[in-house]
């Protein structure tokens, strides 16, 4: 009995052990990623059709508590900047508005286990009061194991479900595996606009 005991209790020992060498191998992928993501944002930046910009952004674990950073649980991230969405308001002062949609983020984020997930952060913008929520495109469980061609193929995927949230994609047909957003199809508002102006 004693012996199974002490095999229960080690299984502390075994898991530190674990989460301690995923950590380690992220401390060494992590600097690859960011350079092949950098490739990859160059190359977009160069030859895509729509240039929103490309951005590549490294991370620290951060501690709102004391204002602190872990240098050893970096995030990498592909983003992309605003785009505006061709829609101007304007008021009878004169005044303008025009509303802009907040880029994708396809992050590769550490967790406390040394796992790394892959988070899509969708688009955003104002207009939209149904935002789409975040969605993970993948888990990572040994990082040292992670290659280019399998990020190329989780942002390659990540890419394209940011288009179906974005105000240029809502309204595309999509696979019938993922149901159209809800927000698709919300109205702006309208309201009655009085001119001096008679309609005959």
């Amino acid at each position: 009995m004693k012996n199974e005991i002490l095999a229960a209790a080690n299984l502390y020992a075994q898991g530190v052990k674990h989460v301690q060498d995923r950590r380690d191998q992220w401390m060494k992928k992590h600097g690859e990623l960011e350079k092949h993501l950098k490739a990859v944002a160059e190359n977009l930046n160069a030859n895509a059709d729509y240039k929103q910009g490309f951005f590549v952004d490294t991370l620290q674990a951060f501690d709102e508590n004391i204002n602190g950073v872990c240098a050893t649980m970096p995030s990498v991230t592909l983003r992309t900047g605003s785009m505006p969405m061709l829609v101007m308001f304007r008021n009878s002062m004169g005044e303008k508005r025009e509303y802009i949609e907040q880029g994708f983020h396809i992050t590769f984020t550490p967790t406390i286990t040394g796992q790394i997930i892959v988070f899509l952060i969708p688009h955003q913008n104002e207009l939209n009061k149904t935002p789409a929520e975040y969605s993970t495109l993948a888990i990572i469980d040994e990082p040292g194991k992670l290659n280019m061609d399998a990020v190329d193929t989780i942002v390659s995927k990540g890419i394209e479900l940011a288009f179906y949230t974005s105000f240029t994609g809502m309204s595309e047909q999509q696979d019938d595996q993922q149901p159209q957003a809800p927000h698709a199809h919300s109205p702006i508002g309208f309201k009655l606009h009085e001119t001096t102006e008679q309609v005959k």
